[in-house]
């Protein structure tokens, strides 16, 4: 073990510790040897590793989403105030693209190419990203960690072979949901509200391959992603009109509040099942607030609605991750106010940072684009996180977390098991049955920091 440089952020203020985290960290994550770095790796030098990321900070698909960024370079700081990564600091550009595939083709370039990033990490958006994705691939920059759950981005690496998810992918949700309605509301008019891109279409998918299916126009409505800012009045109507009960939602989580506060307008109350990334509670509330449904009133709302997730509740609050998360959020995140109210996408954008972090310690001193990304694929193990299910890489698939728990948003906006029992439920995102996943997750450090030995 070497000694540990404390070191601080170029990019924030030199922050207090955290009083529960020891100062002597285990070993592994920063070296006082520097190691020679080939001038051959873009993004890293002997003292920084810089990584690039796209979201929408802007726009109608912004919200909740636009916090990831922050509370992923909170994490980052914390480890840099810790001594980096083998004596490097970890670096993160975030660049908006607005939800537009325009913006992520333009703002990917300049990352690659004037912010010289040595990997892109926790991008957000289905459609976006497909509008850059081959040609990262093309050029072997690490694409770690994909805030997508599109099942096309991983399934097959020899298409995308430095591509990797961060979700566990729509299909797989989707089975294990369908299983859920299958199982429990099979007497119910079952309708879905999705967008159409690919992100809809692997809902629609996985619920088919479940046994679950709609038809157009009737128990079935849609619309274009980015379209919802204006509301979702029509879509609403239209599955009211046809007496549906039970409203799968396929669509980001500014989608699902408009859904509501369309619904709500008209006195249309479903039992609304919505796909995880789209359920964040602080961003629905948030949303509606500005609509003038205040907290309370849009917290009635979201009781009773259904979900899944594979990790837990960022409302657990005795879960040690989301307690040591939290801290880490409170110290570093330096993003505004209400950017870094603890919410399931700051809980999010802090897994990836750790799992990021996770893998840079493994991939070695002597870090390349391609040690890294051979790194992920073959210990897909040694990267723990908050997850309750394991992570699913290999030579194989690129996909991220094998399971998901379903649950239910109680009076204060709590996603909890419905029963009072979690059951974590797995599949793939092919044909596979769906069945219960036995996964013990492994205990997080006393000093926050993955352990990759």
């Amino acid at each position: 073990m070497n000694a540990v440089k404390n070191r601080a952020s170029l990019s924030r203020s030199p922050r207090k510790s955290i009083a529960v985290i020891s100062v002597a960290l285990a070993g592994a994550l920063a070296l006082t040897a520097m190691p020679a770095q080939g001038a051959s790796t873009p993004g890293v030098s002997d003292t920084e590793i810089v990584l690039g990321m796209q979201l929408p900070q802007t726009g109608a698909a912004s919200p909740g989403y636009n916090k990831v960024d922050d509370a992923m370079r909170a994490y980052f700081d914390y480890v840099n105030s810790k001594g980096g990564v083998y004596g490097r600091k970890i670096t993160l550009v975030a660049k908006d693209d607005a939800y537009k595939a325009g913006l992520t083709v333009s703002t990917a370039s300049a990352l690659i190419n004037k912010d010289k990033v040595f990997a892109m990490v926790g991008s957000i958006g289905t459609q976006t990203h497909i509008s850059v994705i081959k040609d990262i691939n093309r050029r072997g920059i690490p694409d770690l960690f994909v805030l997508s759950g599109y099942s096309g981005f991983y399934t097959d690496p020899k298409k995308y072979p430095t591509t990797f998810g961060s979700l566990g992918t729509y299909v797989v949700e989707a089975k294990i949901i369908g299983k859920y309605i299958k199982e429990n509301l099979s007497t119910k008019n079952v309708g879905i509200l999705y967008q159409t891109d690919d992100f809809g279409r692997n809902t629609v998918e996985g619920l088919a391959t479940a046994g679950v299916t709609f038809t157009a126009k009737k128990n079935a409505a849609t619309f274009i992603a980015g379209a919802q800012a204006g509301g979702l009045d029509a879509q609403m109507q239209q599955l009211k009109d046809n007496n549906v009960e039970v409203v799968v939602v396929g669509a980001t989580a500014s989608a699902f509040a408009a859904a509501v506060g369309s619904a709500n307008k008209i006195g249309y109350k479903p039992q609304y099942i919505v796909i995880s990334v789209g359920s964040d509670a602080t961003t629905f509330q948030t949303i509606l607030f500005t609509k003038g449904i205040p907290f309370a009133s849009s917290a009635a709302l979201l009781a009773g609605t259904i979900s899944a997730s594979h990790a837990p509740s960022p409302g657990e609050a005795d879960d040690e991750f989301v307690k040591a998360f939290k801290k880490i959020n409170d110290e570093f995140n330096t993003g505004p106010a209400a950017g870094k109210a603890w919410d399931n996408n700051v809980l999010q954008g802090m897994n990836i940072g750790y799992t990021m972090t996770a893998a840079l310690m493994g991939a070695g001193k002597d870090l390349t684009r391609p040690g890294i990304i051979k790194y992920i694929e073959n210990n897909p193990a040694k990267l723990s996180s908050a997850a309750l299910a394991p992570l699913g890489y290999s030579a194989k698939t690129h996909e991220a977390y094998t399971g998901f728990w379903i649950g239910k948003y109680d009076a204060t906006a709590v996603l909890k098991p419905i029963d009072g029992t979690r059951k974590v439920w797995t599949t793939d995102s092919a044909k596979g049955a769906v069945t219960e996943l036995k996964y013990t997750r492994p205990a997080i450090a006393a000093d926050a920091l993955p352990k990759v030995g």
